[in-house]
């Protein structure tokens, strides 16, 4: 459009519009910037500063090292020692096929297997480590190191990692450690992070919060690739505390060795205080193997270990107790006036009750409570048992503590059963009075774990009730300026039953092991108290009558208890042989041997010549045979 165009009027306003619209735009156009400027630099300042910031500093987590779990003696059960891991910094290597090469010899890992790990790490920048290998024998790392110059792309980082120097004793008692899971962290919260290594099992897990410690922060500035280039501030994480066990770790070792052979527990407690000196459970495990990450192969090897080596036998599995039951039968007969210290039943070789016929050890003639226990009369007891009935029996139980958890201190302990109107109708169970008879001397609808049995025997010599334990104390220390420190407080409270049972019940225990069916338990120069009982897998009418003739997993279990010494009980002794055939052959023995290594003296029983005399098989079809 030339000059002379715009001399019209029309033309004129066209233009003019024209300039309007660009002039109205740009004003929009500016007004939106204005209007973005305020929003980014008032509305929204403080949080655009704050992610400006946090493009130029992080904040790291340094975890803190895990407290140590020490036995009442001060020794070392569990602590933590260096552990060393492997690294590739690819933005430092030139060829890296050569470096895996190198790798590969000195690590005695194939090529492949270190490309594979470096491969599943892509994404990770170049200027951050990749872990190829991890627990590195200190002997390669001294070759890495002197070597360092030369592979500049390879580096050994050092991890603190949890370390049991008296390898695998008392396994299930500290229990294991591992990565918090998920759900740990759902419930958990503050201060746990994923990656952290949390007990998972045992003392490691009962006790973590004092284990665990209290997380340190690194404060670095970093570049905008998100490498670091200068430490600004550290805080110090903070150790977890050292907690303290009843545990003594000599008498644990011993009690594991006379177990290895065997599948079972043993629990000794002491009898004044509850606390636990020793709680074996065997076959074990190895609880440095959870250390380390371990792939779902080994996982699931352990799992399906049909001998079940994760397992706390002492807590996680439960039994019928066998003629050890026969402790609760005889208070139940004298604080219920059913009998007292003279009372004789006759015992003839068998009984009859509801038209079955039940056998005992031998003719025992007319016995009293005492010698009834000594000698683990059945006759005896299946009498006393029917007079009482069962809703006194299992009021005795429930006295004693069966059927119910003990409240040890450690997880996912069974509570056992007893025959209680409760268990019955959850059950929708009938109950038959013949089941009395069996229930008297400790089989039918019953069952305890070994540390309820060391429970029992140490209340029925002592008279008090008391929580079994292992935490000693939890060592004072500073956390967040406070200082944090545990001592156990007893639970204790007097047992329902008088003096004059108590002490009958100790007579009772005494000649059993002087010179009833619990004499290889007999020690030097200290005066025991036990009782032996052989708990039925199978009736003996649909197995071999000799239990050494049966399939190992039919044969009966045995067990002992024990207290000592009988004027003043210090400590109770319970010992549990799965399948291990008759108590006071199998398990009598053990018990009598961590007697004498207690009070520091020895077994005294001598075996003159081989027994001819029967052993006890507490059945419950009629043909209950007897115990040794």
């Amino acid at each position: 459009m030339g000059p002379r165009a715009l001399e019209r009027e029309s033309d004129r306003k066209r233009v003019l519009s024209r300039i309007r619209v660009l002039e109205w735009g740009l004003a929009g156009i500016c007004l939106f910037l204005v209007l973005g400027f305020w929003q980014i630099q008032i509305v929204r300042g403080a949080q655009w500063a704050e992610r400006a910031e946090a493009n130029q500093h992080s904040t790291s987590r340094v975890r803190a090292s895990r407290g140590l779990i020490l036995d009442r003696h001060g020794e070392i059960l569990a602590t933590n020692q260096p552990s060393y891991e492997v690294a590739l910094l690819r933005e430092a290597i030139e060829d890296q096929f050569q470096e895996l090469s190198y790798l590969s010899e000195i690590l005695d890992v194939p090529i492949d297997v270190l490309d594979q790990r470096l491969e599943s790490q892509r994404g990770v920048p170049r200027f951050k480590p990749v872990v190829v290998a991890e627990d590195v024998d200190p002997a390669v790392v001294v070759q890495l190191q002197a070597r360092q110059r030369e592979h500049p792309g390879i580096q050994v980082i050092v991890e603190s990692k949890r370390h049991y120097p008296m390898g695998r004793l008392a396994a299930h008692v500290l229990g294991r450690v591992g990565e918090v899971s998920p759900r740990q962290l759902t419930v958990w919260g503050d201060p746990f992070r994923m990656g952290d290594i949390v007990g998972q099992q045992g003392v490691e897990s009962i006790y973590n919060d004092y284990l665990f410690g209290l997380p340190g922060e690194r404060y670095a500035q970093i570049n905008s690739v998100g490498r670091e280039v200068d430490t600004l501030r550290e805080l110090a994480p903070h150790p977890g505390e050292t907690v303290v066990l009843t545990i003594d770790a000599p008498l644990q070792g011993l009690a594991e060795e006379l177990l290895a052979p065997h599948r079972g527990a043993a629990v000794v407690l002491n009898a004044r205080t509850g606390g636990i000196l020793t709680m074996a459970s065997m076959p074990t495990f190895d609880p440095a193997l959870f250390a380390s990450r371990f792939s779902r192969e080994q996982w699931d090897t352990i799992q399906t270990d049909p001998t079940k080596p994760l397992h706390n036998r002492a807590i996680q599995v439960v039994h019928a107790p066998g003629s050890i039951f026969k402790l609760v039968v005889a208070a139940a007969g004298l604080e219920e006036g059913v009998i007292d210290r003279n009372t004789t039943f006759f015992c003839p070789g068998a009984r009859t009750f509801y038209g079955r016929s039940y056998r005992c050890l031998g003719s025992h003639g007319d016995v009293n409570v005492v010698e009834a226990l000594a000698h683990s009369c059945n006759s005896f007891f299946y009498e006393l048992g029917v007079k009482l009935g069962r809703d006194r029996i299992v009021k005795w139980a429930e006295r004693f503590g069966l059927g119910d958890v003990t409240g040890v201190d450690l997880p996912s302990e069974e509570e056992g059963i007893i025959p209680s109107d409760e268990w019955l109708a959850a059950n929708q169970r009938n109950y038959w009075p013949g089941e009395t008879v069996s229930l008297a001397i400790g089989q039918g609808p019953l069952t305890v774990s070994p540390l309820q049995q060391a429970h029992l025997a140490a209340t029925a010599a002592t008279g008090f009730v008391r929580r079994p334990h292992l935490l000693l104390e939890v060592e004072a220390s500073a956390v967040d300026d406070r200082q944090r420190s545990h001592t156990y407080e007893p639970d204790t409270r007097p047992a329902d039953f008088g003096e004059s049972t108590r002490a009958t019940l100790m007579r009772g225990l005494a000649g059993s092991v002087a010179y009833g069916t619990s004499r290889r338990a007999q020690i030097a120069d200290v005066a025991a108290g036990g009782k032996t009982g052989t708990a039925q897998v199978a009736s003996s009418s649909r197995v071999a009558e000799d239990n050494a003739d049966r399939p190992e997993h039919l044969r009966n279990h045995a067990w002992f208890v024990a207290v000592a010494p009988v004027e003043n009980p210090e400590i109770a002794v319970a010992v549990f042989v799965e399948h291990g055939g008759s108590g006071g052959v199998v398990a009598a023995p053990i018990g009598g041997q961590l007697l004498a290594a207690y009070f520091g003296t020895e077994v005294s029983y001598r075996e003159i010549a081989p027994t001819t005399e029967p052993v006890e098989e507490t059945a419950t079809d009629g043909a209950i045979g007897e115990e040794r």
